[in-house]
């Protein structure tokens, strides 16, 4: 097969990822990180249509720019990868230097001291470390939600960096040669299968960015924006699971509405991005309250509510009243600014259904309204209000 036939194939491949990505992005689907994604695969295209036209360009252009025009490929998806996993190590600079150090290495060992042995080493040498550069950050998002994705990916190229390392031993042991119509079996193999494992990590990548935006919509539809607890949909869910368990197990369960004094009147005179700010604060402060059973969520505009499970009515009292204090006590808010909650705790009782046990912590929260707010009250009885 010769070797125009092979680099059309390939032109053919790249091109429909590229065409297909472009697609994603346009469509929403994909994210407008995939366009780091999208300039590495032109920039594999301008090498293809480079090297294909090497005998008819001049050294430079067809023999040092294409391989430039590869390793910047990988750079770029290296900065894809950083885009979407969201990763603060970008290490642009080592892969400025990659490139720097390979045209250096190529341009030598072309024009000064021509040496084809030495031209693939340096090449797959540049790759090997970029592709470990990439590895780095894939692995350093393994705990995310889509570290399935991640995980795949780091394979992928940790392949790709092996079959480099591997091209280089050959390259040492075997004398690489080539024409204008055809490279030797070892470098054509080589050149085979590192292509096959560049476009497995293109489709990779588009996997990261696709799993990556649908964790986004799902955090979106459970997530309260502002204050990053769970919405009240969201709860009344966890609430309804909650239930279940502590009626199958035996175990007591406690619910918490907090509601914070005057919340109006803070937006009123402070403004509203003052009244973001303490939906804010009380939030993180929530949620260094809760342990890893419990769950936390803004249920309305100042309304919060929290789950205790296995927890009785007396305890659950005794983490109202920390909670109604440290949020009195909250600090850094301007003066005369203070901010006071009132809260209402029920428990729950057998049969109770989401509607009964939240009506209930809703009488509570009457109660400690109408008692003169900034204090906590309990509903003891089972009784549908």
């Amino acid at each position: 097969m010769s070797l125009e036939l092979v680099i059309a194939g390939y032109a053919f491949c790249i091109l429909a990822a590229l065409l297909g990505t472009a697609a994603l992005v346009s469509s929403g689907h994909g994210s407008r990180k995939l366009r780091w994604l999208l300039a590495g695969q032109a920039s594999i295209l301008l090498a293809l249509a480079l090297f294909a036209l090497r005998t008819r360009l001049p050294a430079f252009f067809g023999s040092i720019l294409p391989n430039l025009a590869i390793l910047f490929a990988f750079v770029l998806f290296h900065q894809a990868v950083a885009e979407i996993i969201e990763s603060s190590r970008r290490y642009l600079g080592a892969s400025i230097s990659l490139l720097g150090a390979q045209l250096v290495a190529y341009w030598v060992f072309t024009f000064t001291v021509p040496d084809l042995r030495a031209r693939i080493i340096a090449r797959s040498v540049a790759l090997l470390v970029q592709c470990a550069l990439t590895v780095s950050i894939l692995l350093r998002g393994r705990k995310r939600p889509y570290h399935d994705a991640s995980r795949v990916a780091a394979w992928i190229f940790s392949c790709l960096l092996l079959l480099e390392f591997s091209r280089i031993c050959a390259s040492l042991v075997w004398t690489p040669s080539f024409t204008a119509q055809s490279l030797d079996p070892v470098q054509a193999l080589y050149t085979n299968f590192g292509f096959s494992l560049g476009f497995a990590a293109v489709l990779s990548i588009i996997w990261i960015d696709l799993s990556a935006q649908r964790e986004n919509l799902h955090r979106m539809a459970t997530i309260d924006g502002l204050s990053g607890l769970m919405n009240r949909r969201t709860f009344d869910q966890v609430l309804q699971r909650e239930l279940d368990y502590a009626e199958r197990w035996g175990e007591p369960i406690a619910l918490l509405m907090i509601d914070v004094d005057h919340f109006k009147a803070i937006n009123d005179r402070y403004g509203h991005p003052m009244g973001d700010e303490v939906i804010r604060r009380i939030s993180r402060l929530l949620l260094i309250n809760t342990r890893a059973m419990d769950a936390v969520a803004r249920y309305g505009g100042e309304e919060f509510a929290m789950i205790l499970r296995g927890m009785d009515l007396s305890q659950a009292q005794s983490i109202a009243e920390r909670l109604r204090t440290q949020i009195e006590a909250m600090a850094g808010l301007p003066e005369p600014l203070r901010v006071t909650a009132s809260i209402g705790i029920t428990t729950a009782c057998p049969g109770d259904t989401v509607a009964s046990l939240i009506k209930r912590s809703d009488r509570a929260l009457y109660d400690s309204k109408h008692s003169g707010r900034n204090r906590v009250c309990a509903q003891l009885a089972c009784t549908e209000y």
